[in-house]
């Protein structure tokens, strides 16, 4: 099983541009608060910048996403901060819109958070 304890401080941790973690890229940020490879949990938060848009997609991962600073627009329905979404990662989800820029929470299950695309894999913007 994974740790017993864990603490992040959001002030310490720098934003990582994200290349790889989630394959989003187009200016996203991630800074990762917690991961147990071993029980396939990853929770982090994730900026996204003014304008982007994250086409529907799917990942070996289903997760749960809290709205912290911003907006968020799942398939047309508007997400602000406090609101909550979950999503089977295996199932098609999406699209996500950010058209003022957003700071979410992320929790994610499942033994991979890469996202995949089905016109392009990696392709938000």
């Amino acid at each position: 099983m994974g740790e017993a304890w864990a603490t992040a401080h959001r002030r310490d941790l720098e934003w990582v541009d994200d290349v790889d973690i989630l394959t989003l890229g187009h200016g996203v940020q991630v800074k990762v608060l917690y991961q147990d490879r071993q029980t396939e949990h990853t929770d982090m938060l994730v900026k996204f910048p003014a304008g982007y848009v994250e086409p529907e997609h799917t990942h070996d991962a289903s997760h749960s996403i809290i709205v912290l600073e911003g907006l968020q627009i799942v398939n047309g329905e508007v997400m602000q901060p406090g609101d909550y979404v979950w999503a089977s990662g295996p199932k098609p989800h999406g699209p996500f819109e950010y058209p003022e820029g957003c700071v979410v929470f992320v929790s994610f299950r499942g033994p991979s958070i890469k996202h995949i695309y089905a016109g392009s894999p990696g392709e938000g913007k």
